[in-house]
């Protein structure tokens, strides 16, 4: 039994050291996604009936991913401000508008509750991204 237990051991160390040893040497095959690629890429696993000889994607389903508001554009829109003011007056309108639709002020109240809830994440991301940019 004891020598079942060290067999089993020893395989289980073996299989992990060839699993850690393909991580840390076979950076290729992650990199083109498991799929050996040939000149036409026709062995991609983005080869599809969108795909055309050139090998990347030509349908239209991405095409407005980056038309709409930016986040930053909407937090400066939920907190009524224009974009480019400063932090302390994002701060100051972000308390006026706390103390307006707080649920303490507003008990049972599932539109102010879900105000604070704009205008808190709103504030998040515009300090966020005032701390990143100083």
């Amino acid at each position: 039994m004891n020598e079942l237990f060290r067999l089993i051991s020893r395989l289980l160390n073996i299989i992990i050291t060839v699993l850690i040893i393909d991580l840390l040497f076979n950076k290729t095959r992650r990199r083109n996604g498991g799929y050996q690629r040939d000149k036409n890429n026709k062995q991609s696993k983005y080869y599809d009936d969108q795909t055309t000889n050139d090998g990347y994607d030509q349908s239209n389903q991405y095409q407005d991913f980056y038309q709409g508001q930016s986040q930053i554009d909407q937090a400066y829109q939920a907190l009524g401000l224009e974009k480019g003011v400063s932090l302390k007056e994002v701060k100051k309108r972000y308390i006026e508008l706390a103390k307006k639709y707080h649920p303490d002020k507003n008990p049972n109240n599932l539109e102010a509750q879900a105000e604070m809830t704009k205008i808190n994440n709103a504030y998040d991301i515009i300090a966020e991204e005032f701390n990143r940019r100083h």
